[in-house]
């Protein structure tokens, strides 16, 4: 009798596991499967709020995931931004934290239509979870065979130059060179502001400005600045003209390989480190703009402050390139992003 029991246990317990594997659960409960990926933030010093992020919402998804999800982090080693899409896009890394290309869909020059905003308090609004970044993310993002987990602000960019004293006005910006990033969205407001543009990587640009190719640049704020350019350039004009607006964003087909229970865990963790970088990304600009004056003797002009009536012209000026734009875009997401930044 006592034999029989042990026989009926053991092949119970046997049929509870195989029913387990079958299910892909582990007999503690949830998958079984164990998933060891990559996933890279596109260039910030790893000294950066964004990439001490990247690892803490890594560690909070491996933690969820009682060790079923690792990772292994990248960040400026990995190369350029527009690189690291094209490996999340092939499946090479299997997570970013990085910009959209446009040449992936014209359509993410939305992104980066100059002057979105005007504060980071309005910043704050429009790339937090549900606006309307997330719902334009959300729609176009599987065409570039990514899925979009989140809108990420990186910061409010404005621009730098080599100079001792920043350019203020459209014009005594006539002739000055201002490095661009390589999307005609930022030619187009660049030379709306009077400046002539000129077309680099981010990789080329710290040369270019110590060699004088160029004479100031667009696309970063100031810990950027601090870590690029701070003893090859001497100055900078706070415009908040272009919004590093970046995601967070997985392999589509890797994203889709994950159980369920996994992508929710991952979605909860991207959602919560978004809005804990939407409250930290500011002072990190305001720390290092004054590493920036103080350590290293720059002159940093508010614009806003100091200059309003210069700042508005550059504002209507700039901000053609959205008509411009509309057809690139469409007129119904230019429309729908007027709407929800007023």
């Amino acid at each position: 009798m006592y034999k029989n029991w042990r026989t009926v246990v053991g092949i119970a317990t046997a049929v509870v596991l195989l029913l387990s594997v079958v299910a892909g659960c582990a007999p503690g409960g949830g998958p079984s499967e164990t998933f060891e990926l990559k996933v890279s933030q596109a260039m910030m010093a790893t000294t950066s709020i964004t990439h001490q992020d990247m690892v803490e919402w890594g560690e909070a998804i491996t933690d969820r995931t009682d060790g079923k999800v690792t990772w292994t982090y990248f960040g400026p080693e990995i190369g350029d931004w527009t690189e690291l899409q094209r490996m999340v896009t092939e499946g090479a890394v299997d997570a970013q934290i990085n910009a959209f290309d446009t040449s992936l869909d014209p359509r993410w020059n939305a992104f980066y239509l100059p002057f979105l905003v005007s504060s980071w308090e309005e910043a704050r609004d429009v790339f937090g979870p549900g606006g309307i970044f997330d719902e334009l993310g959300n729609e176009w993002a599987e065409k570039s065979n990514v899925y979009y987990l989140g809108s990420w602000l990186n910061n409010l960019a404005s621009i730098g130059f080599r100079f001792d004293k920043p350019i203020t006005n459209s014009a005594d910006a006539k002739g000055v060179k201002i490095r661009c990033f390589p999307m005609d969205i930022g030619k187009c407001y660049v030379e709306k502001m009077g400046f002539t543009s000129v077309t680099l990587t981010w990789a080329e640009a710290p040369t270019a400005i110590a060699t004088g190719v160029a004479d100031g640049w667009i696309g970063s704020g100031a810990v950027y600045w601090y870590d690029l350019f701070r003893d090859i350039a001497k100055s900078a004009s706070l415009t908040y003209e272009c919004c590093e607006t970046w995601a967070i964003s997985m392999n589509l087909d890797r994203w889709n390989s994950l159980p369920e229970e996994y992508q929710k865990i991952i979605q909860e963790e991207s959602t919560k480190m978004i809005i804990k970088h939407l409250g930290q990304v500011e002072e990190e600009e305001m720390y290092y703009q004054n590493k920036l004056i103080d350590e290293h003797g720059w002159t940093i002009v508010d614009m806003a402050k100091e200059h309003p009536e210069d700042l508005q012209e550059w504002k209507d000026s700039a901000r053609e390139c959205w008509e411009l734009f509309e057809p690139v875009i469409g007129k119904e997401y230019v429309d729908r992003i007027r709407a929800a930044v007023s």
